[in-house]
This record gives C-alpha cells, sequence and structure tokens, in this order.
C-alpha cells in the first residue's frame, strides 16, 4: 500500500479493518491483507465490491464473516469502509450498528415524503421510493448525478440542494417536476464539526392537489366578492335586504330585475311562505316605477261584499254605512305604481271579470258611480294554487287566468334551497335583536338541524320558530337540543314520522343524524358519545364525520 508511513502505522493499529478508495485510489491496512488478499481475494475484486455497494447507497453489509460500515466522504466519490469481525468483541457493537442502520433504512424506505440526499457537492448519494414516484425515475437513475444534471434534464425545477450549497442555510421553496408535480422542498445543511458541509438533506412533500384546491378556492373567493358587490348593488337598488346564497334563487332574482324594466303583468307562483310578497316589492323597488306607491291586498282577506269597495273604491252615498266623502280604492291610489294582488286565487268569481275589465280597458267605475276612472298601474298577482285546476273546475276565469299568467315567475320552496336557510335564520337572530333586545347565536348542530328540517311552512314557519326558541329559550346559544325539542315540541328526539318522498334509509339516516347530532353536542367527544349510545368509539367517530362534520 503506498500510503504515508505514518498514516499507514495508525491504521495498522486498529482491531477492524480500514479501507479507503475514490475514484483513483484504493488503500488499506494491514488487517485488510490478512483477512482478505492472504485468503485469495484481489484488491480490484475487494474494491470493485466496495464501490458497488457504494453506489447502491448500502452502506451497512454483513458478508463473509464481516459487518462492513461504510462512510461518504465530502469529496465526490470518496468512501471509507470500516469492517468489523464477527468473531471479536466489537462485534458486539457492531451489531447493534447493524440493527440501527437496518432500522433506519427501513424508515428512509418507508417514509411517504420524499427524502433526498446529496453529498456537499450536489452529488446523489441516496433516494427513497417517493423521490421515484414525485420524477418517474429508479433510483439508480438519480444516485450518483449531481444535482445540475438532473436539472439540466428537466427532472426537477428549481433545486433547493443548490441553493443550500450556494447560501450554507436552509433552503425552502416550491419545485415542479417533469410529470407535473408541484412539491414543497425543505434542503437543510449537514456540516462537520470544523464547519464543512458533507450533506444536504431534502424533504420534499406533493401539494399538488393542495395548490389545485388553494386555486380552486381563490376562484371561488373571487366568484363570492362578485356574488357580495352584485348583491351590495341590489340592496343598494331596491332599498331592501337580500338573504339569498342558492343559486336557484339568484336566478329567480335575475329574472324579476328582467322584467322589472317593462310593465308586462307578473303572475309569483309558489308554496304560502315562500317571500312571494318580499319579492313583489323587490320587483317593483327595480323597476321604473319605484318612486311611485307599491300597494297589496290579500284577496282571501276580505269578504266577498267588501272586495269590490277595497279595490275601485266608491262615492259617497254609495251604500249604508260608506263614509261621506267617498274613499278611493287600491287601483286609484296606486297610479303610476304598482299593485300587488296576492292570494289571487281566492278572488270571488265576481270580482273576477271586474278585475279583467281593468286589466283590459285600464279603467274602472267607483261603486256608485258612473265616470270611469283612467289609471296606470302595473298589476303582479300571486297564488300558491294550481290555477289551471282551478280553472278545469271552472272557479277561476280562463280569459283573466290568461291575463295574469303573462310572465309566471315559480318561488322554490325553502326546501329546495338550502344554502338560504342558516343565512336566513341568522338575519331573523339578528332582526330579534334589535325588536327584544335578546342576543342569541346558533350552534353548529343547530344550524344543521335548521337546514335539515322540511319547512312546509317556509320562511314564514322559520322566522315564527327562531322567535319562539328566541323568547323563551335561557341558553345565549341556540342549540341542537332547542331546535329538535321546538320542532317537535315534545321529547328530545324527533318521533318517527314518515317523510313523503324519502327511502327507508334516508328516513333512517334523517333521525340518526339528529340523535348523534344532538348527543355529540352535550358530549363534546367521541369517547363520551360511545359511552353514553353504547357503541364503540370508532362507530361514533365515524358517525361523527358523516352527520356533524360534513358542512
Amino acid at each position: 500500500m503506498q500510503a504515508d508511513i505514518h498514516i499507514a502505522s495508525l491504521l495498522d493499529t486498529f482491531s477492524i479493518g480500514f479501507c479507503y478508495l475514490n475514484q483513483d485510489t484504493f488503500e488499506y491496512n494491514s488487517l485488510i491483507e490478512k483477512w482478505f488478499f492472504e485468503q485469495g481475494w484481489t484488491p480490484a475484486e475487494l474494491s470493485d465490491r466496495l464501490r458497488k455497494w457504494a453506489a447502491d447507497g448500502d452502506f451497512f453489509q454483513r458478508a463473509d464473516r464481516f459487518l462492513w460500515e461504510g462512510r461518504l466522504l465530502a469529496e465526490p466519490h470518496g468512501f471509507v469502509w470500516l469492517i468489523f469481525p464477527w468473531e471479536t468483541r466489537e462485534s458486539h457493537v457492531a451489531t447493534e450498528y447493524e440493527h440501527l442502520y437496518a432500522e433506519l433504512k427501513s424508515v428512509f424506505a418507508a417514509a411517504y415524503d420524499e427524502i433526498f440526499v446529496t453529498d456537499g457537492e450536489g452529488y446523489t448519494v441516496r433516494v427513497n421510493g417517493a423521490c421515484e414516484r414525485n420524477y418517474g425515475l429508479k433510483a439508480e437513475q438519480m444516485v450518483g448525478k449531481h444535482v445540475n444534471e438532473l436539472v439540466s434534464a428537466g427532472i426537477f425545477s428549481p433545486s433547493a440542494t443548490l441553493d443550500v450549497i450556494a447560501h450554507h442555510k436552509q433552503i425552502n421553496l416550491v419545485q415542479q417536476t417533469q410529470n407535473g408535480r408541484r412539491l414543497l422542498v425543505t434542503a437543510t445543511p449537514v456540516f462537520t464539526q470544523d464547519g464543512r458541509l458533507i450533506r444536504v438533506v431534502s424533504n420534499s412533500r406533493d401539494i399538488t392537489e393542495l395548490l389545485n384546491l388553494r386555486e380552486q378556492l381563490d376562484q371561488l373567493q373571487e366568484r363570492v366578492e362578485t356574488y357580495e358587490e352584485t348583491l351590495q348593488l341590489r340592496e343598494e337598488q331596491s332599498g331592501m335586504k337580500l338573504t339569498v346564497r342558492s343559486p336557484i334563487m339568484l336566478q329567480v332574482l335575475s329574472k324579476i330585475e328582467k322584467v322589472a324594466k317593462v310593465d308586462s303583468t307578473v303572475l309569483l307562483l309558489g308554496e304560502s311562505g315562500v317571500g312571494k310578497t318580499y319579492l313583489a316589492r323587490y320587483l317593483h323597488n327595480t323597476s321604473p316605477r319605484k318612486q311611485a306607491p307599491f300597494l297589496s291586498v290579500n284577496c282571501s282577506a276580505f269578504p266577498e261584499s267588501l272586495i269590490e269597495s277595497e279595490l275601485f273604491g266608491y262615492e259617497r252615498g254609495a251604500f249604508s254605512g260608506a263614509h261621506e266623502k267617498g274613499k278611493k280604492g287600491l287601483f286609484e291610489a296606486a297610479n303610476g305604481g304598482t299593485l300587488f294582488l296576492d292570494e289571487i286565487g281566492e278572488l270571488p268569481l265576481s270580482m273576477q271579470a271586474k278585475l279583467l275589465n281593468v286589466l283590459q280597458e285600464k279603467q274602472f267605475f267607483r261603486i256608485g258611480s258612473t265616470t270611469p276612472i283612467h289609471v296606470d298601474v302595473r298589476i303582479i298577482a300571486a297564488t300558491n294554487q294550481d290555477l289551471k285546476k282551478k280553472v278545469e273546475e271552472k272557479s277561476f276565469r280562463n280569459d283573466l287566468y290568461y291575463r295574469l299568467n303573462v310572465i309566471p315567475i315559480t318561488v322554490p320552496s325553502l326546501r329546495e334551497r338550502r344554502e338560504d336557510i342558516v343565512p336566513l335564520a341568522i338575519r331573523f337572530l339578528e332582526e330579534f335583536q334589535e325588536t327584544y333586545g335578546i342576543e342569541k347565536k346558533l350552534s353548529y348542530t343547530a344550524a344543521e338541524e335548521l337546514r335539515r328540517a322540511e319547512w312546509p311552512g317556509n320562511i314564514r314557519e322559520l322566522r315564527n320558530f327562531l322567535e319562539r326558541i328566541v323568547v323563551t329559550a335561557d341558553e345565549d346559544i341556540i342549540t341542537a337540543k332547542h331546535v329538535t325539542s321546538a320542532l317537535y315540541d315534545e321529547e328530545k328526539t324527533a318521533p318517527l314520522i314518515p317523510q313523503t318522498g324519502l327511502g327507508l334509509k334516508e328516513q333512517l339516516d334523517r333521525y340518526e343524524g339528529q340523535i348523534i347530532r344532538q348527543a355529540y353536542e352535550e358530549c363534546g367527544s367521541t369517547y363520551k358519545l360511545a359511552e353514553m349510545l353504547g357503541i364503540s368509539q370508532s362507530s361514533a367517530m365515524r358517525k361523527v364525520n358523516k352527520y356533524v362534520k360534513e358542512l
């Protein structure tokens, strides 16, 4: 061995074998000669074995009754190997090293995040399986190559390792790979005691899906901001507060805004309590007539003997009990503006003919008068009935139906626009705070119970329901227990009342969800929930994830 005599003498004092090799040199101590070369090995055979192990990243080997421990030096492709014989007492220490190495190697391979290790010059020493997944290459295609080669080949860019080598500090960056993945890379330098950089260890996490979700969230945020700006503009133009979040109701608003620009008769259709009166006023407030009167009448609120005088007015002395100066009717009072005829399906047949005449001729007669009164009134009618069916039953005039049904707009029920339920509830609670001075807040589970309820009475029912809770509940927070108790007004949990249009599984899921939400709100943990309901904690956790944390 052609080594300095002092170094050679020092190495020969070791009770373990020692080898050093790089691209051009293979050096060893006398124990290597004794253990291997005197037994028939050649230096070339041994150096080839050690170079192969190093290239494969296997720095701990157990072979030929020896334990081989390799160390990568700072200079490129330079390695030191320590060889322990099993027969000596040092073999016990070596065994511990072997076990530790095997454990670390298993952890390294099992890590889900990428681990990419280079030497202090930037040559790749070791990679784990996540690297293969991220870059679409085998480990042997990366080990031994300089990171500059990988960047130039387009495998990834930029390189955090190169930044660490340049600045000698930890670097964080987002890296793009050749197969379209994006990685969050943290590259950390490893120094010797004298300050030499000997390793750069990079940990990388695939954040492609996270960034995609972030981009989608940003786009959604932009749409929300645009929606909020549009909603604010609508409120400013109409002078009304709009609590609309559902796409189906946004479409209704858009349609109303279009027809508000003209004077066509509009027929609002929908269940009782869906907000037809509110939308009629919104139509008026967004129309050119918004500075003129908006008057409304519920056609079912007056007996047949009074509805005519309410609509058309009367002259003095027209009938017994009439005001001595006479009275304007709603048509006359609404001249230039809008008249909203709610529950038009309840209008008596005798009045239907007179209403039709006003719509056609734009004039009418007060009761007791022979002088026609000309008016310019826009008509908005509303009903929760099937007018076509009433026409077939001869209880509603066919010609009036077609005169009213110029622009029909169907207002969806609250259960068809569940996105609006919680915002409406919050708005009503704010109104009650102003009215009664009582502040109540909705818990998450209470909001979910409200969102899941059917609300056959729609917005009107929801408002009355919340007012009842605000006035009667002692607590400041409205919980799922408050909601379920008030909804069914008897037991803590909902009775099994079959819901039409729902299958058995859907109904059972609904009732189970009510039980889980209320119980979880009381317990506060899946462990206590499982104990209360007599189920396993894993089952409790699955049910909480399904029924409580799904929003």
